[in-house]
């Protein structure tokens, strides 16, 4: 098709057995389809997704050389896929052709012969076609996949991972910062120390694995299964290509602090008790009054480092097995005994035999260190305890290594709230895109024990495994593309993309480009909302077909007065998680009104205040925007960038006399039907007030 010639479009609607017909009116829906701009063909039956339906699709697209096909029929997310494979059988780009939601969005909403939802059904069909006729294929991405890893770290499960991936002949490239294996590690039981030693030796003697003691990583470039990694080793930079990087760093006991005005003879935390035992092995142990606070610090309150208790209480017992007469206490707020198997359990129950007591403390009256004694308030009656003491012992948390921060940045990776790595959701991140091919366990995302640890390095190994066999990356979806002739450098978009995948090149002149990694970018559309000058396009969620779908769901028909009984109302709904639960409010037959007009959107990153503004200039009475919850955005923070936009539009709009009322923000997960229907119609009600 020449650029200057318009696509030969062809709209086939579905009847759905019935399902459709009996509430629209199909021959209606046809004809009104016939007169739309660039549709050549059309066709109605009753099942285009059977076999026979689907060869008659393939045959009008030959016989009719279709450039542009849409089905008007269920909801995407149950056929699309099937038709799309339909259109590349019969020579047609997969991306040309899509699916109008004319059941769950429409028929199922409204009763048979409302007029209202004929108009609505016919609008939906006139928002697709105009966005089938303005789109743009998107171009297949091919990546290589280098059959190596990187693991940082050295502990029992970076060993694990690092043996297990060498085994299935992959070659390892294991960086640890200290220098010895496993130096870091916190867990000190015999079993963990015993196999950590095992397999410390056998890394060490493995033919496909590279170790490095005292080094680090300083630069991490490339794209999913492709990376450049640069390690610092002494004096000396070596350079290596991996396709998958573990990260399997230990996690590491809080500092007391200096600002502390404990004698630190007497008092110690849990790290240094251990040291402390560990030479008492060889020396008498005189120790005679021995209390011990768990959850000594004031961020434990919040956040439970969960081996801290099985610790604590194995040093009581060691201690204890040192001096039987000695009186050992532990003050505790919470006890975490979870991990896997009873483990935890039996040794509290085992403590408990030997005489040690378990004394609980409220959260809001913690022990009180004083010179010779802990003074702590009895739970049950009120009254205050002193506790003399030789030794005091104080569980500090477990936190991430100084260079989280560091690694987080190398690796494009979020942290949670207590400064953990946290390895992306790819459960919840959109299947079409690539897998960046990094994986954080063990004490790098939580403390653990070591069955823990061990069950993820096994579970880990098979993940990376499966990544690195694969011949190459394949992605089919949408990736940003930034027109160089009008990129300004500005330099918005490298700090909004939740993946690193654009970054600033410099050229010849004074400004520099932005560029894109085709396998970096998860296409969330961020990047196109925040370029002042429009530089970026986003094939399917574009600056062109998204205003073409809003003009057209407001035009008036033939022989209109213009005026409408009931508000107009757009919703731009994440496909993820508004637009699914449209569908849902459809198949349980919700009703909401049939003068909303749903827009399909990629991502709420992408809903752009431009686009609002237009809605309103082109007779749009209210916009509802539909977004993830927090914490539960497919594509990182998408739906906060949402908040931010709407929260700064809707202080606009008042400054310019009009009603920020109508415009809403609502946060929908995929199951929330009721609340779609129930939120939108009240909206419309809402908007229907203060016209």
């Amino acid at each position: 098709m020449n650029e200057e010639q318009t696509p030969r479009v062809g709209i086939f609607i579905c009847q759905c057995g019935g399902k459709i017909s009996n509430v629209l009116d199909t021959e209606e829906l046809e004809k009104r389809a016939k007169a739309l701009p660039e549709v050549v063909y059309t066709s109605s039956e009753a099942y285009h997704c059977s076999k026979d339906g689907r060869a008659r699709i393939q045959k009008a697209i030959k016989e009719h050389d279709l450039e542009r096909v849409l089905i008007a029929g269920c909801a995407p997310r149950l056929v699309e896929k099937l038709f799309r494979t339909t259109a590349l059988e019969a020579g047609l780009e997969p991306g040309y052709l899509h699916i109008a939601n004319i059941r769950e969005q429409c028929a199922y909403v409204h009763e048979p012969g409302d007029t209202e939802a004929l108009k609505q059904a016919a609008d939906i069909i006139g928002m697709n076609a105009v966005r089938i006729s303005s789109t743009t294929a998107t171009p297949i991405q091919h990546g290589r996949i280098v059959k190596s890893s990187l693991v940082l770290g050295s502990g029992l499960s970076a060993l694990t991972v690092a043996l297990a991936l060498a085994e299935n002949q992959m070659r390892v490239v294991l960086v640890e910062k200290e220098n010895s294996f496993g130096s870091t590690s916190t867990d000190q039981q015999e079993r963990t120390i015993q196999l950590t030693k095992e397999r410390a030796k056998a890394v060490l003697e493995h033919p496909m694995i590279d170790a490095h003691l005292n080094s680090r990583i300083i630069e991490i470039s490339g794209h999913p299964g492709d990376y450049e990694v640069r390690v610092q080793e002494g004096h000396k930079t070596l350079t290596y290509a991996v396709g998958a990087i573990v990260v399997s760093n230990h996690a590491v006991p809080k500092d007391l602090g200096k600002e502390q005005w404990f004698d630190r003879e007497k008092v110690k935390t849990q790290a240094e008790f251990e040291v402390e035992l560990e030479k008492s092995e060889d020396e008498e142990f005189s120790l005679k009054n021995i209390v011990m606070i768990f959850c000594a610090d004031q961020s434990q309150r919040t956040h439970c480092s969960r081996v801290c208790c099985r610790i604590g209480i194995q040093q009581a017992m060691k201690a204890h097995e040192l001096n039987p007469e000695a009186h050992i206490t532990v003050l505790f707020r919470d006890l975490y005994l979870g991990g896997i198997g009873a483990g935890y359990e039996a040794d509290f129950l085992e403590a408990r035999k030997n005489g040690i007591t378990f004394f609980r403390y409220q959260a809001d009256h913690p022990p009180v260190i004083s010179d010779r004694t802990i003074d702590v308030i009895d739970t049950l009656t009120g009254i205050p305890l002193q506790l003399p003491y030789d030794r005091v012992v104080l569980t500090m948390p477990l936190i991430p290594q100084a260079d989280a921060p560091a690694l987080a940045s190398l690796l494009s990776l979020p942290r949670d709230e207590a400064g953990f790595l946290a390895e992306p959701r790819l459960r919840l991140r959109p299947g079409r895109y690539a897998d960046p091919g990094i994986y954080v366990l063990g004490s790098a995302q939580q403390p653990g024990d070591t069955a823990e640890a061990l069950f993820q390095a096994y579970l880990t190994s098979a993940r990376a495994a499966r990544f690195l066999s694969q011949e190459n990356i394949t992605v089919e979806a949408a990736i940003a593309n930034i027109d160089p002739g009008v990129c300004t450098g500005c330099g918005n978009c490298p700090r909004v993309c939740p993946t690193n995948a654009i970054h600033l090149e410099k050229r010849d002149g004074v400004l520099s480009l932005s560029e894109v990694d085709e396998l970096r970018c998860i296409g969330c559309g961020n990047c196109v909302v925040v370029c002042p000058v429009k530089a970026i396009s986003l094939p399917g969620w574009d600056n062109i077909e998204i205003p073409a779908q809003i003009a057209s769901a407001f035009q008036q028909e033939p022989g209109g007065n213009g005026k409408n009984e009931k508000s107009q109302v757009l919703a731009l709904a994440c496909e993820w998680s508004a637009y699914a639960s449209a569908d849902l409010a459809g198949s349980r037959k919700l009703n909401y009104p049939a003068s909303v007009r749903i827009l399909r959107m990629n991502c709420s990153a992408r809903f752009d205040p431009y686009h609002i503004l237009w809605a309103f200039l082109n007779g749009a009475d209210g916009i509802y925007l539909g977004a993830c919850p927090p914490g539960e955005c497919h594509y990182g923070t998408g739906n906060l960038f949402a908040k931010e936009r709407v929260e700064i539009l809707k202080k606009e709009l008042a400054k310019h006399g009009i009603d920020p009322r109508r415009l809403h923000l609502e946060y929908l997960s995929v199951d929330d039907g009721l609340k779609f229907a129930q939120t939108l119609s009240d909206f419309v009600e809402e908007v229907d007030a203060i016209r």
